[in-house]
């Protein structure tokens, strides 16, 4: 999904996009199939040719918690195949790989994926070839909503159940509900000035209002820190020219210039790294800073264990999701119901406790998955018999 991405520079804009919300294009390459659990096809593929469905779900629903008891109803006759169409190698990406192939395993189903390499014309060839060798599920983070919305359909006439990150059409589709995730962040921030800095502070919020599903974002955080009172000035609210480090860096020298004496930053993680390395090199950094970012970025937590500027990071449970995708595609297949949308709940990061508990969970979730409810908020139900009720605009 950008402006909370991490993982390293190179992988900004592809992870951006899955947490932001919005889709993006990056470079092209090729990419190659991998992870085939068996390299023999049964027999039982299909052409992904399906009876038309209609247009499912065109407007925002008010759905139900979902339940995980729900009545079985019909149960498909498909082959018991998940797909992951991948986009990048990553190690993000390949974290949400070993997840879904977890709990493949763990519920009898083959696992086939294939990585396009941020090439939305290869990823499209790649779902065909799913479809044509036929499979039960499909797991996708749309690289061009636009061009992959005629496949992702083609995948729900022909029964499969589609997993999609943010973008629709889709079985089950994964969101945040950003302006949460922004007010959230602004919350904790004006708690920190409100007790640490006796309610004084001058902010610079970090914004990536270019990304039209995070304007919610942006406001939430604003909406946040206005709970300190009149004793925050938000000296710089911008969206740096590069949606790197470097352009956060670049951000912060500037603010820096007119603005010398800050004392919140808040926004991305990835801005935010850029930002306290910008307050480093100019000697600017204290303790008593408060920094923080969203999307739990690996160098985010190393900073948080130093103890010093950078204080938290809002992260989201991806291998958690790709277990639980692997786990829905086991019940669809066995005609049990799935949830229509999952909703991250935003954990928030801010000591070596917190950090120690969140990885451990995240390393092992098979285990986690018994307290789901914890990392996210399920809602609707879809059964394979209901599957013209797929969700065709963004939750």
């Amino acid at each position: 999904m950008p402006d909370d991405t991490a993982f390293g520079r190179g992988q900004l804009n592809r992870r951006g996009m899955l947490r932001l919300g919005a889709a993006a294009s990056v470079g092209l390459a090729l990419g190659v199939p991998l992870l085939g659990a068996c390299s023999v096809d049964d027999g039982t593929g299909t052409s992904g040719e399906g009876e038309p469905i209609g247009d499912g779900l065109t407007e925002k629903q008010d759905l139900q918690p979902f339940d995980f008891d729900g009545e079985a109803g019909e149960v498909p006759d498909l082959p018991k195949r998940i797909a992951w169409a991948n986009t990048s190698d990553a190690e993000f990406f390949l974290q949400i790989t070993r997840s879904i192939e977890a709990a493949a395993t763990a519920r009898g189903l083959e696992f086939i994926t294939a990585i396009a390499n941020d090439d939305s014309a290869r990823n499209i060839e790649q779902i065909e070839t799913f479809l044509q060798r036929g499979i039960g599920a499909l797991c996708i983070q749309p690289l061009d909503a636009n061009a992959q919305a005629p496949v992702m359909k083609r995948a729900i006439e022909a029964g499969a159940a589609v997993f999609s990150l943010v973008t629709p059409p889709s079985t089950s589709q994964v969101v945040a509900d950003q302006y949460q995730v922004g007010n959230v962040q602004g919350l904790a921030a004006a708690k920190y000035i409100t007790e640490q800095l006796g309610g004084q502070a001058n902010v610079v919020y970090f914004n990536t209002d270019t990304i039209e599903v995070l304007k919610a974002r942006h406001q939430g955080g604003l909406d946040g820190l206005a709970t300190a009172g009149a004793g925050v000035n938000i000296v710089a609210d911008v969206q740096p020219e590069a949606l790197t480090q470097d352009g956060g860096f670049n951000a912060m020298n500037t603010i820096l210039q007119a603005n010398p004496d800050v004392d919140v930053v808040v926004g991305g993680d990835t801005y935010c790294l850029g930002a306290l390395a910008a307050l480093e090199a100019a000697g600017k950094a204290r303790p008593d800073m408060y920094l923080s970012g969203i999307d739990g970025d690996e160098q985010a937590l190393a900073a948080i264990r130093e103890g010093g500027a950078y204080k938290a990071s809002f992260a989201f449970a991806y291998p958690l999701m790709g277990y639980a995708w692997g786990q829905f595609a086991a019940d669809w297949l066995e005609g049990k119901p799935v949830p229509q949308v999952m909703q991250f709940n935003a954990i928030e990061l801010n000591s070596a406790e917190t950090i120690d508990a969140y990885q451990a969970d995240m390393a092992a979730v098979a285990e986690t998955w018994t307290a789901a409810e914890k990392y996210f908020t399920m809602l609707g139900s879809i059964r394979y018999q209901e599957r013209d009720q797929f969700i065709n605009y963004a939750a």
